[in-house]
């Protein structure tokens, strides 16, 4: 946070082994990944006074929050073997909703206005591409169609409109060199 001094100070100070640190929509909380004896885990300090809170409890991998645009949920992924399902949970915690079951990945970015809609990276069978599922309705749509397994998408977020959806796509290449040894 810049002062009118035009000083630069820290505006939470969360210590180490935080990561991926999200400010909610309505200012009041940051919502982060904590690393505590090989966990990753969903906390949420409080900005006013720095209190800290423990949302999951998982032994491996249950992180990378995205806030609802009322400030009232997380969506988070959870790690199960090789799998990664979307879940949510109130911001208060509390009871977690998953939401994603099958087979792959599924990393939660982004809400859509009403809250009702969580889009997300989804690796299928070995490829990635865009989707969004309903908390309301349950229903998964994936928007984008790509097919090539050197192919990946991440960190799609919604428009404000709702109209719009921008994420990241990128082709991994590679080349063999060969060099004579003398």
């Amino acid at each position: 946070a810049r002062q009118t001094t035009g000083k630069e100070e820290p505006f939470l100070d969360l210590g180490d082994g935080v990561q991926y640190a999200q400010l909610s929509p309505d200012g009041q909380q940051v919502a982060y990944n904590y690393i505590q004896n090989g966990a990753l885990n969903v906390w949420t300090a409080r900005v006013k006074d720095g209190s800290r809170r423990q949302l999951t409890f998982g032994n491996t991998l249950m992180g990378f929050p995205t806030w609802s645009p009322d400030s009232q949920l997380i969506a988070y992924e959870w790690k199960q073997g090789e799998d990664e399902q979307l879940m949510v949970m109130p911001a208060g915690g509390g009871q977690s909703a998953q939401l994603t079951f099958g087979q792959g990945k599924s990393w939660a970015h982004s809400w859509s206005g009403d809250g009702d809609k969580i889009t997300f990276a989804g690796r299928r069978d070995g490829v990635w591409n865009i989707y969004w599922i309903s908390r309301s309705t349950k229903e998964e749509k994936q928007l984008t169609h790509y097919t090539k397994a050197n192919s990946f998408v991440r960190y799609p977020a919604w428009s404000p409109l709702g109209n719009q959806i921008v994420y990241e796509y990128a082709e991994i290449t590679s080349n063999i060199w060969m060099m004579e040894l003398k």
